[in-house]
Order: structure tokens, then sequence, then C-alpha cells
């Protein structure tokens, strides 16, 4: 065999016997290190692993841990926080949330609640409600006020609302003056019949009486203030209309002969008896006579026939100053009936508001 057969051989064998040992070693350390562990694990599982895990705790808390929740907490708000809420926001809001409210609706209702109005209440009230009033009011008016008060106008029902309430206010006052006009005819009359050492008038004609009214017929003071309305009525219409005639037919007739002038002047101061009688006849009382509250009639409430209407135009328009003396009579009269009054056959009973009669005491 040469010397490099030989080489080979010899380091084929220790490479064996090499190997061999190296295996057994191997074997046997494994073999010895699992008995280790297992001899150990009890150890470490009771004693060395806690004691390890107490020495540590304090480092991994100041040190370990906020590093790793500083890396982890940019990644957790852009990326897995969005993704986890989305995926969990259908779960949530159908059966988390009206869970959590169910349960939570008792105690939402008796103390959350009222608490949080309680004290927002003051700040709504004191700071907040008059911010928003001013703030809105320029729009409020702008915007809002003339669509409602458009619809206002153009409901039917808001205006026959208006139109009775603006008639039941007018013939409220109408009644006021009345009242007062026929208290004023109590005190003018107990005045006069003081004077002429008579005592006071407390008889009365009908069974029944206006309401207010401690005399069934109606006084000086009614009869005068009646008769004053209707003259000045009487006057405006003539001299109005006598100037509107003599007006246009003076663009005619430059200048409007004078024998017209007087013949029309006649003609429109016979309105004033023409419109008494046709009052009186037709309606029971003059537009004077129903501002003041009353009326002329004839025997047992009935309108006056055309000849007293007529006779008593006469007497109360072109015997004015005869008909004014002959009114004292009023004073002294149970029914209050002038001098004029007794020779015509007329009454003059007081009016009533919509017709409403108490029964007499």
């Amino acid at each position: 065999m040469s010397e490099n057969g030989q080489q080979f051989f010899l380091s084929r064998a220790v490479s064996g016997v090499v190997d061999a040992t190296v295996g057994r070693v191997e074997d046997r350390v494994t073999s010895t290190t699992r008995g280790i562990i297992e001899d150990l694990e009890p150890f470490l599982a009771e004693e060395a692993g806690p004691q390890i895990l107490d020495a540590m705790l304090p480092y991994l808390t100041e040190h370990v841990v906020p590093d790793i929740i500083d890396g982890i907490t940019e990644h957790l708000a852009k990326s897995t926080g969005p993704e986890v809420l989305k995926g969990m926001t259908p779960e949530l809001a159908d059966e988390l949330v009206p869970v959590l409210l169910e349960r939570l609706r008792p105690y939402l209702e008796r103390e959350f609640i009222p608490a949080v109005i309680d004290s927002v209440t003051p700040y709504i009230v004191e700071t907040a409600a008059p911010r928003i009033v001013d703030g809105m009011l320029p729009y409020i008016r702008a915007e809002i006020v003339p669509v409602i008060l458009e619809d206002f106008v153009d409901d039917p029902r808001v205006r026959h609302l208006i139109r009775e309430q603006s008639l039941g206010l007018f013939w409220d006052a109408l009644e006021s003056l009345r009242s007062t006009l026929a208290k004023g005819d109590d005190i003018l009359e107990n005045l006069i019949r003081k004077v002429f050492r008579k005592p006071p008038n407390t008889d009365v004609t009908p069974d029944d009486l206006p309401v207010g009214r401690k005399r069934s017929h109606a006084g000086l003071l009614t009869r005068f203030v009646g008769t004053a309305v209707d003259l000045a009525l009487i006057a405006f219409v003539v001299t109005q209309g006598l100037s509107a005639v003599v007006s246009v037919l003076d663009s005619f007739l430059s200048p409007v002969p004078a024998w017209m002038v007087v013949i029309l002047t006649g003609a429109f101061a016979m309105l004033g008896p023409i419109y008494e009688v046709l009052c009186w006849r037709l309606l029971g009382r003059t537009l004077g006579g129903g501002v003041s509250g009353f009326g002329v009639t004839g025997h047992a409430g009935a309108h006056l026939g055309l000849w007293r209407s007529v006779a008593r135009t006469i007497l109360s328009f072109f015997l004015l100053p005869l008909w004014a003396v002959g009114m004292i009579g009023t004073v002294f009269d149970p029914a209050r009936r002038s001098w004029g009054d007794r020779i015509v056959g007329s009454w003059t009973p007081y009016l009533v508001h919509l017709d409403r009669r108490v029964s007499r005491d």
C-alpha cells in the first residue's frame, strides 16, 4: 500500500470515529437537555418565571410598552382603527346602539334629560333665544309675515271673522255711546225736575226695558244729539251737492244764472224734509236717531204713517224753534213725549243693541 493510500484510509477511519462520537454526544446531550428541561419546568413556571417577570415588569412598563404604543398608535389611528370601525358600523347601528338606548332610556328620561334641560334653559332664555330672535327678525318681517298676511287675506274664513269682529266692535262702541246718552237723559231730567220742585219721574210705559236703561223712552240729551247729527248730515249733503252741481253747470253756462241758483238751492234744501219723512215712514228712525239710540214710532210701536211723518217734519224742520221749546215737555211726561209728539201722536223709544231686551224687574 502506498503512502497516499495509507493516509486516505487513516483519515476515513478518523472521520468515522469522530462522526460516531459526535452522534453519541448529540444524543446524550439531547436526552440530557430534555431531562434537565423537564426537571426545571415546574421550577421555571412556579418560581423562576414570575420572578423574572416581576424583575422585568418595571422596565417593560416604563420603556418597552410606551415605545411599542408610540410606534403602533399612528398606524392604529390612520389605518387599523378606521377599518375596524368601518367593518363594525353596521353591526353597531343595527344591534348594539338600539340595545344601549333601550337600556339607557329610563336613566335618560328620569335624570339625564331633565338635568340637561334645567342647566341649558337659563342660557337659552337669557342669551340664545334673544340672539336667535334678533337674528331672524329681519327675515321674519321680510319673508314670513307677508306670506302669513297674504294667506290670512285670501282665506274667506279669516275675512268673515274680521268682518264679524269689526261689526261687533262697532255695535259695542255704538251701544256704549247710546248707554252714556241714556244716563245723561236721566241726570238732565232729574236736574230740571229739581228746579221745578218735582220728584223724580219713575213711570215707564212698556213692560220691558232696554238693557242698561232706567226709562223706556229717549230724553232731552239723546234726542238733541240725534237731531244735531241729522242737521249736520243734511247740511253737508246740501252744501256739497249744491256746490258740485253749480260747478258742473258753471263749466257750460258760465256764469250760472242767479234764478237757476235759487231754484237749485230750494231743491237741495228740500232734501232735508224728504230725508226725515222717508226715514220715519220706512225705517222708524233717522241716521241721527240710530246713532244716539232712539226711534220714532206711532201707537203700539208701529211706524208713523205718511201724513204723520209729514206733519212731524214740518214741526221739527220748518218750525224748529217752536219744536225746541216744546221739548221741555219731555221732562214732565211719563213717556218723555214733547208737545210736538203729543200733537202728531208719536213716541220716541230707546233702540237696543241687536234688539236685545231684558224683562223689567
